[in-house]
């Protein structure tokens, strides 16, 4: 097998199992924070359902990371290896950290940093479509997550048995967490294949199936520090609460995947989040809140630097 093929699939697999190791948490650390799934049933609920997600509905996502931000014929195999090594670098740092950043900035990020690189034209109106998604997608999770909480509040004042209440709490966990999970495929295994997508490497739904099963490996064996971040340390969780995030969050991205555009669900989820621990009374850890905003603003200009740094150690190198 030729050696660019080789280096192709082995950084795709690195930055789809990033992906699983820190936004795993997106889809099911409210979960396993309000102590309604383990750890493990929470990563073989994901790793299902990101599977049909990313397999029946990432090629739109694909589609506008892999061409939509640089023209077609720019991003070759070795520029799409860039982007996706300056975005794993960065996103390895941030789960060591149990920091939730936003996969699809730091894939955004590398993508725009080969694009400088090379003098490609860049889209920047898309990429100003990306950007207004990033920050109108926490706050429309967070709205529809405190308005769920009040329906799921009433739905549970209206019930009277203590089995059937705890049943309906598991049921709804795992069903807004498998929701989060498919959108999870549909939108952020884009992060790591679009590039490939673009390049011409693989085609959508093979891309789909080979980021699918590198991140479900990701979150089973990296993902526990930023499920413990995003389920415990933002604010305090009950089923209900947890629910209402999830599925909030859930909508937030859905409604994004049928736009094409490549939002974070770090961010949704951590709307979604804030909506209940302001709705509930709970209230919110500060500090925790300005450590992952610091990631998310962090993140994309981080990217940049990485992928401009890289691709001049490569051509250094005679890699280019």
């Amino acid at each position: 097998m030729d050696g660019i093929v080789i280096a192709a699939l082995a950084v795709g697999f690195y930055i789809a199992w990033n992906i699983g190791a820190n936004d795993s948490a997106n889809a099911m650390g409210t979960a396993v924070g309000a102590g309604v799934l383990s750890f493990r049933q929470a990563t073989f609920t994901i790793a299902v359902f990101v599977l049909l997600g990313a397999y029946l509905k990432g090629y739109k996502v694909m589609k506008t990371v892999g061409k939509g931000i640089v023209p077609e014929g720019y991003l070759t195999i070795e520029m799409a290896i860039i982007a996706l090594l300056a975005a794993g670098v960065w996103v390895t740092i941030a789960t060591i950290k149990g920091l939730p950043v936003s996969t699809t900035q730091a894939i955004v990020g590398g993508v725009v940093g080969v694009g400088l690189a090379i003098h490609a034209p860049i889209r920047w109106f898309t990429l100003s479509k990306i950007a207004a998604a990033w920050v109108v997608s926490p706050i429309v999770a967070g709205i529809l997550a405190m308005i769920l909480y009040k329906f799921y509040g009433y739905l549970i004042n209206q019930m009277r048995s203590l089995g059937r209440i705890e049943l309906l709490y598991k049921w709804l966990a795992v069903l807004g967490g498998s929701y989060m999970a498919f959108n999870f495929g549909a939108n952020e295994v884009a992060n790591a294949t679009g590039p490939l997508v673009g390049a011409g490497f693989l085609e959508p739904r093979v891309a789909g199936i080979f980021g699918a099963l590198s991140l479900a490996l990701g979150s089973l064996t990296f993902s526990y520090a930023v499920m413990y971040t995003v389920g415990k340390k933002i604010t305090a969780l009950g089923p209900a609460s947890a629910f209402a995030a999830q599925f909030g969050s859930a909508i937030a991205v859905s409604l994004a995947n049928i736009l094409g555009l490549p939002v974070s669900s770090s961010q949704a989820i951590v709307g979604g989040v804030v909506g209940v621990g302001i709705i509930t009374g709970e209230g919110i850890d500060k500090s925790t809140i300005k450590d992952i905003i610091f990631g998310w603003v962090a993140t994309p200009t981080t990217a940049i630097i990485i992928a401009l740094i890289i691709f001049h150690i490569f051509r250094f190198a005679g890699m280019i």
